[in-house]
């Protein structure tokens, strides 16, 4: 066969995402022709999307001291380092590719988030800055040509925002990105050119406070139909919810509270020190995914806690033990979208801190099977008056798209752990085969509310919701 012929088949394996077959045919061309530039780079592209990332930067480092489009090789170089966890290693590639494509604004966004991951956040802000000045906006097209519509995600650098890559996976319209900072200027009229509807992603309020007023008068200004309007956010902090959703019924709601540092420090220095409801979990107020998460018995632990971790403010919220007969602990998540409550995990556990990553549930068939019941039919798990408490919550929260996390205690209360649109939504669950029905439900219905949305694009309708209530 001839070269052209190999270099087709791999072309069209690669795009399939057959990526065995597609390295077996870029081997081929190699073997007929070891310096085909392209064959190398393409090769390159798939042993790091199959996770070979030092096999990868074998092949692209012969291509630094040849002729050809060198942002391309050390862009790839910047994503398998990054992709190995070599961060700063990756930073220096980066900025290489940058020196040979210096309007490139995708590169300048990628070394902006790596050093906001180091924690250079001064160099983080300047490349963010840079980025803006040079394109506001990154876009995602969609699978089709002309899109059937256009959405305006509202981002900001770091943590807190919604999670929506996933969601946006074969979508019919194109995803415009804009980088959100404060104090920059935006074109306006460009934007709303741009966006038949517009999409909040700034959702942690602990983490991305000062961001929310200038994103609700941004949006404002644009004038689109809106998904999780900023204000409403505003009103989602692990203490608001607690308070909004007190008194719903059948709803078990521990009552969070936030403290600054130093008011927490100075109160476990009081002798004797002011009683709180043991045992109780502690959290730095931002964090997520279990990061520095811990059940504290009494004060001195919860002094050692501080003393620890850091932070400018922290959560305490009394603990429930909400074990089930079995000895498991069970937690389920739903998410949210446009009033529709959508099953998405269910987590189980032999310790209270249950996350569906760190489960042993892959080594025990009867969790897979009680999991993928709850993904087929909730409310079985979930009866009536769960399904109203579920509803009610909605009302409350007044949001477009967000997730909760919860529990059933041994009456039938629902146990309310959390409540906010950061909740990741993805399809890698090659381990949970089962699961893949119930997230694409997740991510059609998202796609489906935001093509409602856009339909109203061209009456310049404006879709609004009302904050959390007060309870």
């Amino acid at each position: 066969m001839s070269i052209d012929h190999f270099l087709s088949l791999a072309s069209a394996c690669h795009q399939e995402g057959h990526f065995l077959l597609a390295e077996t045919y870029y081997r081929n061309v190699l073997e007929l022709a070891p310096d085909h530039r392209d064959a190398r780079l393409r090769l390159a592209q798939v042993l790091i999307r199959s996770n070979r990332f030092d096999d990868g930067i074998a092949l692209l480092l012969p291509l630094l001291n040849r002729p050809g489009d060198m942002a391309a090789v050390y862009r790839l170089l910047g994503l398998a380092e990054t992709c190995a966890g070599r961060h700063p290693r990756a930073i220096d590639y980066l900025t290489r590719a940058l020196e040979h494509a210096p309007d490139d604004s995708s590169i300048m966004h990628f070394i902006a988030n790596l050093q906001q991951l180091l924690g250079l956040d001064s160099a983080a802000d300047a490349s963010f800055r840079r980025a803006v000045r040079s394109k506001p906006m990154v876009t995602f097209g969609g699978v089709v040509t002309p899109p059937d519509y256009r959405v305006l995600f509202l981002f900001t650098p770091g943590a807190g925002n919604t999670p929506f890559d996933y969601l946006i996976q074969g979508a019919r319209f194109d995803s415009n990105v804009l980088i959100l900072l404060p104090d920059m200027d935006y074109d306006v009229d460009q934007l709303r050119a741009e966006a038949d509807v517009v999409v909040n992603l700034v959702s942690d309020v602990d983490l991305r406070q000062g961001v929310l007023d200038p994103a609700q008068a941004l949006i404002e200004r644009i004038g689109r139909p809106i998904v999780n309007l900023p204000r409403v956010i505003a009103g989602t902090s692990r203490e608001s919810i607690a308070r909004c959703l007190s008194d719903i019924t059948g709803c078990r709601v521990p009552q969070t509270r936030g403290y600054p540092a130093a008011e927490l420090h100075a109160m476990l220095a009081r002798v004797p020190a002011p009683p709180l409801p043991f045992p109780l979990l502690a959290r730095p107020a931002g964090a997520h995914g279990g990061t520095h998460f811990e059940k504290i018995g009494d004060h001195a632990q919860l002094q050692a806690f501080v003393n620890r971790v850091d932070a400018t403010r922290y959560y305490l919220t009394p603990f429930v033990d909400y074990r089930s007969d079995d000895g498991y602990f069970r937690k389920y998540r739903f998410i949210y979208v446009d009033g529709e409550i959508l099953p998405y995990h269910l987590a189980i556990g032999d310790q209270w801190k249950v996350h569906h990553a760190t489960t042993g549930m892959t080594g025990h068939p009867w969790m897979q099977a009680e999991e993928q019941a709850f993904l087929d039919d909730p409310w079985r798990v979930f009866g009536d008056a769960q399904r109203a408490a579920l509803q009610a919550i909605h009302d409350a929260i007044g949001l477009d798209y967000f997730g909760i996390d919860c529990a059933l205690d041994p009456h039938g209360a629902i146990v309310m752990f959390e409540v906010n649109a950061t909740m990741l939504v993805h399809g890698n669950n090659e381990q949970f085969p089962y699961k893949t029905q119930a997230v694409e439900r997740i991510k059609h219905a998202f796609q489906a509310m935001l093509e409602r949305r856009a339909r109203y694009s061209g009456q310049g309708s404006s879709r609004t919701r009302r904050p959390p209530r007060s309870r």
